[in-house]
Protein backbone atom coordinates (compact mmCIF):
# COMPACT_ATOMS: atom_id res chain seq x y z
CA UNK A 1 0.00 0.00 0.00
CA UNK A 2 1.46 3.36 -0.91
CA UNK A 3 2.11 6.16 1.54
CA UNK A 4 -0.27 8.48 -0.25
CA UNK A 5 -3.08 5.93 -0.01
CA UNK A 6 -2.45 5.41 3.71
CA UNK A 7 -2.56 9.16 4.33
CA UNK A 8 -5.75 9.47 2.31
CA UNK A 9 -7.40 6.68 4.34
CA UNK A 10 -6.38 8.30 7.62
CA UNK A 11 -7.93 11.56 6.50
CA UNK A 12 -11.14 9.87 5.38
CA UNK A 13 -11.33 7.35 8.23
CA UNK A 14 -9.75 8.83 11.34
CA UNK A 15 -9.09 6.67 14.40
CA UNK A 16 -9.91 8.15 17.78
CA UNK A 17 -8.19 7.11 20.99
CA UNK A 18 -10.91 6.57 23.58
CA UNK A 19 -9.06 5.37 26.67
CA UNK A 20 -7.07 2.61 28.34
CA UNK A 21 -7.61 0.11 31.12
CA UNK A 22 -5.59 -0.67 34.25
CA UNK A 23 -3.38 -3.15 32.38
CA UNK A 24 -2.35 -0.66 29.69
CA UNK A 25 -4.55 -1.91 26.83
CA UNK A 26 -5.66 0.94 24.55
CA UNK A 27 -9.14 1.29 23.08
CA UNK A 28 -9.96 3.00 19.79
CA UNK A 29 -13.05 3.96 17.84
CA UNK A 30 -13.19 4.12 14.04
CA UNK A 31 -16.22 6.13 12.87
CA UNK A 32 -18.19 4.79 9.94
CA UNK A 33 -18.29 7.00 6.84
CA UNK A 34 -21.96 6.15 6.21
CA UNK A 35 -23.07 7.40 9.66
CA UNK A 36 -23.56 3.81 10.73
CA UNK A 37 -22.27 2.01 13.75
CA UNK A 38 -18.62 2.78 14.47
CA UNK A 39 -15.98 0.09 14.76
CA UNK A 40 -14.42 -0.29 18.20
CA UNK A 41 -11.10 -2.05 18.72
CA UNK A 42 -8.55 -2.81 21.40
CA UNK A 43 -4.77 -2.68 21.04
CA UNK A 44 -3.13 -4.90 23.62
CA UNK A 45 -0.05 -3.80 25.53
CA UNK A 46 2.04 -6.52 23.89
CA UNK A 47 1.20 -8.63 20.88
CA UNK A 48 1.72 -11.74 23.02
CA UNK A 49 -1.01 -10.52 25.38
CA UNK A 50 -3.61 -10.93 22.64
CA UNK A 51 -3.23 -14.72 22.79
CA UNK A 52 -3.63 -14.70 26.56
CA UNK A 53 -6.97 -12.90 26.15
CA UNK A 54 -8.09 -15.07 23.25
CA UNK A 55 -7.25 -18.30 25.10
CA UNK A 56 -9.26 -17.07 28.14
CA UNK A 57 -6.22 -16.84 30.38
CA UNK A 58 -6.97 -13.16 30.90
CA UNK A 59 -10.17 -11.17 30.55
CA UNK A 60 -10.81 -7.60 29.55
CA UNK A 61 -12.61 -5.51 32.16
CA UNK A 62 -16.38 -5.95 31.92
CA UNK A 63 -16.92 -2.24 31.38
CA UNK A 64 -14.59 -2.15 28.37
CA UNK A 65 -16.03 -5.38 27.01
CA UNK A 66 -19.52 -3.85 27.14
CA UNK A 67 -18.26 -0.74 25.36
CA UNK A 68 -16.55 -2.80 22.63
CA UNK A 69 -19.78 -4.67 21.86
CA UNK A 70 -21.84 -1.42 21.74
CA UNK A 71 -23.82 -2.49 24.82
CA UNK A 72 -22.57 0.61 26.57
CA UNK A 73 -22.57 3.96 24.72
CA UNK A 74 -19.83 5.72 26.70
CA UNK A 75 -16.39 4.36 27.58
CA UNK A 76 -15.67 3.72 31.27
CA UNK A 77 -13.55 6.10 33.30
CA UNK A 78 -10.42 5.18 35.27
CA UNK A 79 -12.30 5.94 38.52
CA UNK A 80 -15.02 3.47 37.56
CA UNK A 81 -12.42 0.79 36.80
CA UNK A 82 -10.66 1.42 40.13
CA UNK A 83 -13.97 1.24 42.03
CA UNK A 84 -14.78 -2.08 40.36
CA UNK A 85 -11.32 -3.43 41.21
CA UNK A 86 -11.84 -2.42 44.87
CA UNK A 87 -15.26 -4.16 44.81
CA UNK A 88 -13.69 -7.35 43.43
CA UNK A 89 -11.10 -7.31 46.22
CA UNK A 90 -13.86 -6.84 48.85
CA UNK A 91 -15.77 -9.79 47.40
CA UNK A 92 -12.65 -11.99 47.53
CA UNK A 93 -12.00 -10.96 51.15
CA UNK A 94 -15.61 -11.65 52.16
CA UNK A 95 -15.48 -15.04 50.42
CA UNK A 96 -12.29 -15.92 52.31
CA UNK A 97 -13.92 -14.92 55.60
CA UNK A 98 -16.98 -17.04 54.84
CA UNK A 99 -14.83 -20.02 53.88
CA UNK A 100 -12.87 -19.70 57.14
CA UNK A 101 -16.14 -19.65 59.11
CA UNK A 102 -17.37 -22.70 57.18
CA UNK A 103 -14.13 -24.55 57.87
CA UNK A 104 -14.31 -23.71 61.58
CA UNK A 105 -17.93 -24.87 61.70
CA UNK A 106 -17.05 -28.15 59.94
CA UNK A 107 -14.19 -28.73 62.38
CA UNK A 108 -16.51 -28.03 65.31
CA UNK A 109 -19.12 -30.46 63.93
CA UNK A 110 -16.47 -33.16 63.47
CA UNK A 111 -15.27 -32.60 67.00
CA UNK A 112 -18.81 -32.91 68.36
CA UNK A 113 -19.54 -36.05 66.33
CA UNK A 114 -16.31 -37.84 67.22
CA UNK A 115 -16.54 -39.82 70.48
CA UNK A 116 -13.94 -38.76 72.98
CA UNK A 117 -12.80 -40.05 76.34
CA UNK A 118 -13.95 -36.79 77.97
CA UNK A 119 -17.62 -37.68 77.52
CA UNK A 120 -17.02 -41.02 79.24
CA UNK A 121 -15.38 -39.35 82.23
CA UNK A 122 -18.22 -36.84 82.47
CA UNK A 123 -20.72 -39.68 82.55
CA UNK A 124 -18.75 -41.34 85.36
CA UNK A 125 -18.24 -38.21 87.44
CA UNK A 126 -20.99 -35.61 87.00
CA UNK A 127 -19.19 -33.19 89.31
CA UNK A 128 -16.82 -32.33 86.45
CA UNK A 129 -19.65 -30.99 84.33
CA UNK A 130 -21.16 -29.01 87.21
CA UNK A 131 -18.18 -26.65 87.26
CA UNK A 132 -18.84 -25.56 83.66
CA UNK A 133 -21.84 -23.27 83.11
CA UNK A 134 -24.64 -24.94 81.12
CA UNK A 135 -24.48 -22.51 78.20
CA UNK A 136 -20.72 -23.13 77.73
CA UNK A 137 -20.93 -26.92 77.61
CA UNK A 138 -20.35 -28.50 74.23
CA UNK A 139 -23.19 -30.89 73.65
CA UNK A 140 -24.16 -32.52 70.40
CA UNK A 141 -27.14 -30.89 68.72
CA UNK A 142 -30.53 -32.52 69.33
CA UNK A 143 -31.79 -34.62 66.45
CA UNK A 144 -34.51 -33.08 64.38
CA UNK A 145 -37.84 -34.46 65.61
CA UNK A 146 -39.97 -33.05 62.79
CA UNK A 147 -41.54 -35.60 60.44
CA UNK A 148 -39.93 -35.54 57.04
CA UNK A 149 -42.17 -34.39 54.22
CA UNK A 150 -42.99 -37.07 51.74
CA UNK A 151 -41.71 -36.37 48.29
CA UNK A 152 -43.67 -37.19 45.18
CA UNK A 153 -41.90 -39.59 42.84
CA UNK A 154 -43.04 -38.89 39.27
CA UNK A 155 -41.30 -42.02 37.93
CA UNK A 156 -43.25 -44.27 40.27
CA UNK A 157 -46.48 -42.61 39.17
CA UNK A 158 -45.56 -43.00 35.51
CA UNK A 159 -44.86 -46.73 35.94
CA UNK A 160 -48.31 -47.31 37.47
CA UNK A 161 -50.22 -46.13 34.40
CA UNK A 162 -50.07 -47.40 30.86
CA UNK A 163 -47.57 -46.10 28.35
CA UNK A 164 -50.27 -45.38 25.79
CA UNK A 165 -50.88 -41.70 25.11
CA UNK A 166 -54.26 -40.33 26.06
CA UNK A 167 -56.31 -37.83 24.13
CA UNK A 168 -56.74 -34.41 25.62
CA UNK A 169 -60.07 -32.65 25.87
CA UNK A 170 -60.32 -29.18 27.31
CA UNK A 171 -62.42 -28.69 30.42
CA UNK A 172 -65.13 -26.04 30.52
CA UNK A 173 -64.52 -23.42 33.18
CA UNK A 174 -67.21 -22.40 35.59
CA UNK A 175 -67.55 -18.67 36.10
Amino acid sequence: MSIVRRLWQRILKPTYFVGNDMEGNKYFEHPNANNGRSKRTVKYTKNEDMWAYVASGKRLPVQWSAWLTHTRPDPPSIEELQADLARQQRVKLNAAILEAKDEAERANMKRLEAPSHHSETEAQSPSVSWNVPRDQRLEPPEPDQRPKAQTRDPWAEALKGSDEPRSWTPMARKR
